[in-house]
């Protein structure tokens, strides 16, 4: 009787050391010939993770990604069975849906669990709807509708002596991309000769150029605006407030009017009006020598400037 009840022991004891519990982030995670398979960092937050496990890994929309852990290897890159809390691996995991699909595709710092595990959704959303609130400092009526957007990595910045092989005068760029999914249209403000102190601006003074699709299909991609000072609509910035401290600048104002549809081919008949437009406390990084155009896009990761 005391064989069985030890032996039943040892059995739920082991039962339970390989069960699953444990909460991780991801950290990059790279592609493979498969695109159901990806291999990367995770970081163990809690627990240990072991190989064969299933974890679910949850974009801040509450979209989830199931996998499993098919092969792990430690800081030697010596293939490990399970890695524990505090801990890096890298991980090959094979999911059961290509995770590089959709605008809240798998990225690093998400955070996973075991398959099963109850995870709040809804706290989830509310606290990164939350966070994207705060992150929004560009807002207008679009057309009507509500448009929320947020600078874009290197987006604004000001050329005092302009950027060679593209513009040969001071030049200000502006850019603020959507922040509400699937929504991708980003506007983006070049003003020529700005000044440094508040100011208005209009079609004259500037270029614009409000592009993307507001269903996030590239097949609906329109593009609004004008080139080269000429337009022929209204269309206004207004520069309430510059404050410039050394190399940067924080600057907030105003945005207005109307941008016709450009079309390569036929006349444009659309257009897009923005009322009570604002963006608040931007900061500018401020060039004081002429920038090289390659230079100043491999430093925006491809973006920032619009070219005509």
């Amino acid at each position: 009787m005391k064989k069985i009840i030890l032996t039943l022991i040892f059995s739920l004891w082991g039962l339970w050391s390989y069960s699953q519990s444990f909460t991780a982030e991801i950290g990059t995670l790279f592609l493979s010939d498969d695109p159901l398979l990806q291999y990367g960092n995770i970081k163990v937050l809690t627990g240990i993770i072991k190989k064969n496990d299933k974890l679910e890994i949850y974009a801040p929309t509450g979209r989830k990604f199931t996998g499993t852990i098919v092969k792990i290897q430690g800081d030697n890159r010596q293939e490990v069975n399970a890695v524990k809390a505090g801990e890096y691996g890298f991980f090959d995991v094979k999911f059961t849906e290509d995770p590089s699909k959709g605008k809240d595709y798998l990225i690093a710092g998400y955070k996973a669990y075991p398959a099963g595990f109850q995870v709040n959704t809804g706290a989830m959303k509310a606290e990164t709807d939350a966070k994207l609130s705060a992150s929004v400092n560009f807002k207008t009526t679009l057309d009507g509708k509500s448009f929320r957007g947020k600078g874009t990595y290197k987006g604004a910045s000001l050329w005092r002596k302009g950027v060679k092989n593209y513009i040969d005068k001071p030049y200000l760029q502006l850019q603020f991309g959507s922040v509400d999914s699937p929504d991708d249209r980003t506007l983006t403000i070049q003003i020529f000769n700005p000044k440094e102190s508040p100011a208005k601006y209009s079609p004259k003074d500037m270029e614009i150029n409000f592009s993307g699709a507001a269903d996030g299909n590239k097949n609906n991609t329109t593009i609004y605006g004008f080139v080269n000072g000429k337009a022929d609509t209204d269309f206004t910035v207004e520069i309430s407030k510059w404050q410039t401290s050394g190399n940067k600048a924080i600057i907030s104002g105003k945005v207005y009017g109307e941008l016709r549809e450009i079309k390569i081919l036929g006349r444009a008949s659309k257009t897009n009006k923005f009322e009570n437009g604002s963006f608040e406390n931007i900061e500018v990084e401020i060039f004081n020598d002429q920038a090289d155009l390659k230079e100043v896009m491999k430093a925006a990761g491809g973006g920032g400037l619009l070219k005509n």
